[in-house]
């Protein structure tokens, strides 16, 4: 017998399909929707994901130029489940230390191109512009470091060198509207907006049903760098987004051995105060 993993995959993919559909049968609540949705993505990462990476739903703390401060709120985070863990854990809830974070999913039950801004100035909440508009201010999250061991103390605080922006997707149960159901047209109006928006960066975007949508990295060797430039399939994109995730979080770099995240540079106080606002909301 030849396994045929591609048609394993098509199935895992119809059975996403199928949880949208009984979540919206069951459920009337869209916060209680998007929990289950949260909550079904992740039981479907640990199918593949090896346990190094830890996988929750909350904020990320970093060093910005006001000091300690908290990301927006993000389906699911992806971290070092080895040397790395929450700073603060809620009911609701987790706060990581950017240090040991690589990257991000926002859950969506359906994804359209909205083409223009609602009534309140901003994308609607399921559109790919949105989701670009959120990675732009999450891109800015850098300050990386580190405590080198020594014996059993901490001895010395490193700083990463050239730190990547944490890796970012998108993963949807469904496709809205003729444009996300054309995947060339939908892939050029996420390019465009790219184009548009500037320092964006959208690893993969996988649109069960329908296609994966990959930002190509940018070429810095070029004259021109093309860095909007976006890739998409339509054969077995369930598939080629698992191959794709693993790849990209494989190459991010790890905590060095020989360290822990710095999480003595927050202030827990800080951090509190800051998610009671959105805690009790």
């Amino acid at each position: 017998m030849t396994p045929d993993f591609l048609a394993l995959s098509k199935i895992e993919e119809k059975l996403l399909v199928s949880k949208l559909d009984a979540i919206r049968a069951a459920i009337e609540h869209a916060g209680e929707k998007g929990r289950s949705l949260e909550g079904e993505t992740i039981s479907f990462l640990r199918t593949f994901l090896p346990s190094e990476y830890g996988l929750s739903t909350g904020f990320v703390v970093f060093q910005g130029p006001n000091g300690t401060q908290l990301s927006s709120q993000l389906d699911i985070i992806i971290y070092d489940a080895i040397r790395g863990g929450p700073i603060v854990r809620l009911s609701t809830c987790d706060v990581f230390p950017l240090d040991a974070v690589y990257g991000y999913i926002e859950v969506k039950a359906s994804l359209r191109s909205s083409l223009k801004k609602g009534e309140d100035k901003d994308w609607p909440d399921d559109s790919i512009e949105k989701c670009i508009d959120n990675n732009k201010a999450l891109r800015g999250m850098l300050d990386r470091r580190y405590m080198a061991i020594a014996g059993k103390t901490a001895a010395a605080q490193l700083s990463m060198v050239d730190p990547p922006a944490i890796r970012s997707y998108v993963l949807a149960f469904s496709a809205q509207g003729t444009v996300a159901k054309d995947p060339k047209q939908f892939a050029q109006h996420m390019a465009n907006y790219l184009a548009q928006v500037g320092d964006a960066h959208l690893h993969g975007v996988f649109i069960a049903g329908s296609a994966l949508y990959v930002t190509r990295p940018i070429e810095t060797t070029l004259p021109t760098p093309d860095a909007h430039h976006v890739n998409y399939t339509i054969d077995h994109p369930l598939a080629a987004f698992k191959w794709n995730l693993l790849h990209d979080l494989g190459r991010f770099p790890r905590i060095p051995n020989d360290c822990v995240a710095a999480i003595d540079r927050y202030r827990p106080e800080t951090i509190y105060e800051a998610c009671a606002p959105q805690r009790s909301a």
